[in-house]
């Protein structure tokens, strides 16, 4: 896999900053907020068509420390009215190089903030996530979009060091009964065990 950190992990070894180069993003998509492009490059592959990649620009043994919390993520929005009832199944093709971790991710959201049920293959008990070195691996996230959904948010995300490409994402609507890989975010009518009693 063509590494593109080489040059930002020369940089940011010396003690320069890494340069803000303007990211090739597909049309349509754009990074997460939280996403630190003076961490992460992201963009289109050019060797490549159909193909985007997220590299950390730093490297394990540089002189500059990556945050333990810290990613890159790719993302799109829809609205999710036109799939009430039905589970949808996102999944894409992902090659990686020497990944802390490496995914898809689908996230149904009531209202902003009000988050109805997520999965980033790497939360919940299985983690799914690609770690290490891997060639074009499929991953799968399918989750339910229940009538009181508003928007459905989904992307690609690279946490921690290394580099993951991806190609050929899709998102269609999953058999009835299709296993859910997340997990839902339980809404309750009121407020319940304010005083933290443990579960039963």
């Amino acid at each position: 896999m063509k590494s593109w950190n080489q040059l930002s992990a020369r940089i940011s070894a010396s003690g320069q900053p890494v340069p803000q180069t303007k990211q090739n993003l597909p049309r349509d998509w754009h990074c997460t907020r939280q996403t630190d492009l003076s961490h992460y490059r992201i963009g289109i592959d050019n060797q490549s068509p159909g193909v985007v990649q997220i590299a950390c620009r730093l490297g394990r043994g540089d002189s500059a420390t990556l945050p333990s919390d810290s990613y890159g993520s790719l993302m799109q929005s829809i609205l999710a009215a036109p799939y009430h009832g039905r589970k949808l199944k996102l999944r894409a093709l992902i090659e990686t190089s020497n990944a802390d971790g490496a995914a898809i991710w689908m996230r149904v959201d009531h209202s902003p903030g009000q988050v109805l049920s997520f999965d980033n293959m790497m939360s919940g008990p299985r983690q799914r996530a690609l770690q290490g070195s891997h060639g074009w691996t499929e991953c799968v996230v399918v989750l339910a979009i229940p009538t009181t959904a508003k928007s459905i948010h989904y992307g690609v995300i690279l946490k921690g060091y290394g580099e993951m490409r991806v190609k050929h994402l899709r998102l269609d609507e999953a058999y009835p009964d299709a296993e859910l890989t997340g997990e839902r975010q339980k809404i309750l009518s009121q407020p319940s065990n304010l005083d933290f009693q443990p579960a039963a």
